[in-house]
């Protein structure tokens, strides 16, 4: 395991090699997404170091943050990162499926960096791990889909951050969220080398709730 210090936003992490390793759209998610004064809990899922929920709760105090994650590797590693940054008392870690954490909660604010490419002959041969930590589903957005339908199911009154590729998703695809009962908007994009990545915000409408 190594120790990684990240400057601009003031932490430090050690991260094993079966960790996801922040990327481009983790530092696109933190440089675009605005934590308002009223958020109180924040609930993160496919944490992974657990960079995102780490710096938001350093820059809130009052926020208490939940992350989740399948992988056991990213549980222990998200423990490990959050005392290592004095965060315990704001951050608590669960190794579970997203689904079963929203049946327990009510959070003020969801942020998922998903799985977003769509599989193919290509990623067909990408590792096990690797599969889970990029890959969507066939068409690379199904599992961020499947929580919209269930936010909906259960009338779950909550601010949705979660990142969009181009490769997979385009921008038509909003109408057909807004159909569904969301409001949805782009927060911000971003180019970057074969792809665009947009970070997308959606609530349930108030007629849907």
């Amino acid at each position: 395991m190594v120790r990684y210090i990240f400057p601009k936003y003031e932490i430090e992490l050690d991260i094993p090699e079966e960790v996801y390793f922040p990327e481009e759209d983790t530092f696109f998610i933190l440089n675009s997404i605005e934590i308002l004064e009223d958020y109180r809990f924040l609930l993160e899922i496919g944490g992974g170091s657990g960079i995102i929920s780490i710096v938001l709760a350093n820059r809130n105090p009052k926020l208490r943050c939940l992350i989740t994650d399948i992988s056991l590797s990213s549980a222990k590693a998200i423990s490990k990162n959050s005392r290592l940054n004095h965060l315990e008392n704001q951050i608590d870690v669960v190794c579970m499926d997203k689904m079963q954490a929203l049946k327990q909660l009510c959070p003020d604010i969801i942020v998922w960096n998903p799985p977003y490419l769509p599989s193919d002959e290509e990623t067909e041969l990408f590792s096990m791990e690797d599969k889970k930590m990029l890959i969507g589903g066939k068409k690379g957005y199904e599992e961020v889909y499947e929580l919209f339908k269930y936010l909906k199911q259960n009338s779950i009154k909550t601010s949705f951050y979660t990142l969009f590729s181009s490769l997979a998703w385009s921008k038509d695809e909003l109408h057909e969220m807004k159909d569904k009962g969301f409001s949805v908007q782009i927060i911000d994009e971003i180019n970057m080398f074969f792809e665009k990545l947009y970070l997308v915000k959606s609530e349930l409408s108030d007629t849907d709730a």
